[in-house]
């Protein structure tokens, strides 16, 4: 068995579709938690770290190597076992975290007692160590990091799930310095294009259906319309996918150009032959099929957002916003169909405004969207969210809890 744990991110309903989307399907899906993803892959990762490189909703990817009854509270054990049989030659002091996953609240004393049992058992092996969690709390990334866990230690995780716990230790850690260099780094940026996080247009990338844990893609084409400042596409290009995008400002375009320019450069993996034509402007709405030298294989976009928002709107002034959006999206899908090839996915955020405990979307814009040649396509599928306890989910919210302005991501096929 290949049974690994992928430990979801913060938006964990977007993490648990995009691993669906990148699986396998000879891969089992053994379980589903809200802050695990456990499955027994066909082929063990060849490369892990480079299988969570391809992932932005994936914190860390764990092998397992003990699977525990529930009813079991002993971890220190199974865990001791493991670290003896690896390091039992072991001559300098190991270093490792412990983090636990899935349990209810207040689990520090049960990580406190788990990390002492097992020191007092690695002493007894006259193996040094010393762990890094701070007060006993689960081990932070950047500490995991720092202490360089995956080099030279070891960094182990609990996973409470429906049947069974699981032990796993981390192989692959989710590279937060790339993501932050990538967004914050890049030449262009502007605030009011709404700041699609490289994170979510990976995620939304990979939603398309295209890309796998273990293997590249293999020379498909990605269309931005709306491509802003160009993040879709700079993702694009670290999955090796062939990228084309548009943007009905020019202005806007020579941002994302010196970003892809930039991209390119600080990347060496990415190259300049992936951009199959130089971006371009154009309105949406108004495509021919003479803009593109290749057709797309897929779109993914974030569609306008509407004008800034540091509250929720009156009622009246979401209204003319939505509506607005409504009549430029369904213009441009209205104009894409004849585009496309059949089966073709468009991978689409909208606009949310998130108020007060509730969320305001663009409820009709889905069925008009259906009416002119296009199915939805669940991000969580009926029978997926039937087998592990979760809600089947149409489309799902990425928002913060500081800002008023959110995505609804939609994963539309065209008929």
């Amino acid at each position: 068995m290949n049974l690994y744990a992928f430990i979801l991110g913060r938006k964990h309903l977007l993490s648990i579709a995009e691993i669906l989307h990148v699986l396998d399907p000879k891969d089992h899906i053994v379980d589903i938690t809200h802050e695990a993803f456990i499955v027994d892959l066909h082929e063990e990762l060849k490369k892990p770290q480079e299988s969570l490189n391809r992932l932005g909703g994936t914190i860390k990817i764990a092998k397992i190597f003990s699977e525990l009854s529930l009813s079991q509270s002993d971890f220190a054990s199974p865990i001791s076992e493991h670290l003896h049989r690896l390091f039992s030659d072991r001559d300098t002091k190991l270093s490792y975290g412990l983090s636990m996953y899935s349990f209810s609240q207040g689990y520090d004393r049960q990580i406190k007692n788990t990390l002492m049992k097992i020191k007092k058992s690695l002493k007894a092996d006259g193996i040094k160590s010393r762990f890094i969690n701070k007060n006993f709390k689960n081990v932070k990334n950047a500490a995991i990091a720092g202490e360089k866990l995956l080099e030279d230690g070891i960094d182990l995780n609990i996973i409470n799930g429906t049947h069974n716990t699981y032990c796993a230790e981390t192989v692959a850690l989710q590279d937060f310095e790339s993501y932050s260099h990538r967004d914050y780094d890049r030449p262009a940026r502007d605030a009011r294009l709404g700041m699609l996080p490289p994170k979510l247009a990976q995620i939304m990338i990979n939603v398309a259906g295209f890309t796998t844990l273990n293997s590249d893609i293999d020379a498909k084409t990605l269309y931005d319309p709306f491509c802003g400042m160009g993040t879709v596409l700079t993702e694009g290009l670290l999955l090796k996918f062939n990228v084309v995008g548009s943007d009905i400002s020019p202005e806007v375009i020579e941002g994302a150009s010196k970003n892809i320019d930039w991209h390119i450069q600080e990347f060496t993996h990415t190259n300049q032959s992936q951009l199959l034509q130089p971006l371009f402007p154009k309105d949406a709405t108004s495509l021919e099929s003479k803009d593109f030298i290749q057709q797309p294989d897929c779109i993914v976009t974030e569609s306008y957002l509407g004008p800034p928002q540091t509250h929720v709107p009156e009622p009246k002034i979401m209204k003319k916003n939505f509506q607005h959006i409504q009549e430029t999206l369904t213009r441009f899908f209205r104009n894409a169909h004849p585009l496309l090839k059949p089966n073709t996915p468009i991978v689409i955020s909208f606009a949310a405004y998130r108020g007060k405990g509730t969320i305001h979307t663009m409820e009709q814009l889905p069925e008009q969207i259906q009416n002119l040649g296009y199915k939805i396509e669940p991000l969580i599928p009926k029978e997926i969210a039937a087998r592990h306890n979760l809600k089947s989910e149409q489309s799902l919210l990425y928002d913060r809890p500081d800002q008023t302005v959110g995505r609804q991501i939609w994963k539309f096929v065209r008929i």
